[in-house]
């Protein structure tokens, strides 16, 4: 999965990237956004590797891009920033609410909700450019085409007018056309309303204490946009990122902030992107694969390997705890715990899945 961390200028998001990334983040070229592929934290994953002693331990990975500050005056974003955010699976917009006289607020006062407003009309405003266009070169085909093509225009056409009467009445389409066929017909016009979008609020390292306060306060404001919030104190956690683990827990302590933010924060990630994970200890690895809610046996097993989607026979599953209490898969097997599921069944979030394919 992709994400794209975004945001006004100055408003942290680099120092989010780097605290997420932690020590991940590949940075090259600077004009290349800088990217990095983020280990999940998994404590299931933990536990199940050392049950069955495994050698490997995979977990799932994210990789985000951190691009350049969008719309500034007027400018979408061009070149490698707007491929990689046209193909993000999810977005973060960083929200400024610390306040440092170093680094002046480009408008002058610090004011989270009049950011996210004008970030998301300036969202809006560049999916209903991309619409209106569409629509312009539709009803040109439509006149002009022969049949086959003019009748495929058409079924088209009352699509994008409800989408373009949403984006002008304000409304973000990740609430409006947020699953369904119709949905998938648009994934590959890169409208960013569309895409699950976290609002992630960089706060003052006096406001930890309150994170919960102001998260809930911001979660208000947002409520009809369809954004999942959350809180860090970004230059907190890049710095902390650089300790030592029992160094980082002690200063935290002190500044009223019990866990790292870190995980948290990826935590809603794959909740705003729909993910679950299933688990599968094979050999020597034990492996974590983030995959979307309602995904079939048949997919997940295409998800590990190609052959095992062409040639899947069955899966044997068992819920993770259930493992734990039991100890192995051969004495789950010998109890007759492990379940027999076919292509349909729809994978839960902590299964244990055993393959059984033939090529």
């Amino acid at each position: 999965m992709d994400l794209a961390i975004v945001g006004p200028a100055q408003s942290g998001k680099t120092a989010v990237f780097n605290a997420l990334a932690a020590g991940h983040a590949q940075h090259g070229d600077v004009r290349r956004e800088h990217v990095a592929a983020v280990k999940v934290p998994d404590e299931r994953l933990e536990k199940l590797a050392a049950l069955v002693a495994a050698e490997k331990v995979t977990p799932a990975e994210l990789r985000m891009y951190d691009l350049p500050p969008l719309f500034e005056k007027g400018r979408a974003a061009s070149g490698e920033a707007a491929e990689a955010l046209s193909r993000a699976d999810g977005l973060i917009l960083v929200v400024r609410a610390f306040r440092r006289p170093d680094v002046p607020h480009p408008l002058g006062a610090v004011d989270p909700g009049r950011d996210i407003d004008m970030f998301q009309s300036e969202m809006l405003l560049h999916d209903l450019g991309i619409v209106e266009r569409r629509l312009e070169k539709l009803d040109i085909t439509v006149r002009s085409a022969r049949p086959g093509e003019r009748e495929e225009s058409q079924r088209e056409q009352p699509v994008l007018q409800r989408v373009r009467q949403h984006l002008e009445d304000g409304q973000a389409l990740r609430n409006q056309m947020g699953g369904g066929d119709e949905a998938k017909a648009l994934a590959n016009y890169g409208l960013l309303t569309l895409k699950p979008m976290l609002v992630l609020i960089n706060l003052d390292e006096d406001d930890i204490p309150k994170a919960g306060e102001i998260e809930q306060e911001v979660r208000d404001r947002c409520g009809g946009s369809g954004a999942f919030v959350g809180t860090m104190c970004a230059r907190l956690e890049a710095e902390l990122a650089e300790l030592d683990p029992d160094e980082a827990e002690e200063f935290r302590r002190e500044l009223g902030a019990t866990e790292p933010a870190m995980p948290r924060v990826l935590e809603q990630v794959q909740e705003m992107l729909g993910l679950i994970t299933f688990y599968t200890p094979v050999g020597t690895e034990c492996r974590a694969w983030p995959v979307p809610a309602g995904t079939a046996a048949l997919e997940a097993a295409g998800r590990i390997h190609t052959d095992m989607e062409r040639g899947f026979i069955r899966a044997e599953a068992i819920a993770w705890e259930e493992l734990m209490d039991i100890g192995s898969m051969a004495e789950a097997k010998k109890r007759g715990r492990l379940r027999s599921e076919g292509k349909q069944y729809v994978v839960q979030d902590g299964d244990v899945l055993h393959i059984l394919f033939h090529v």
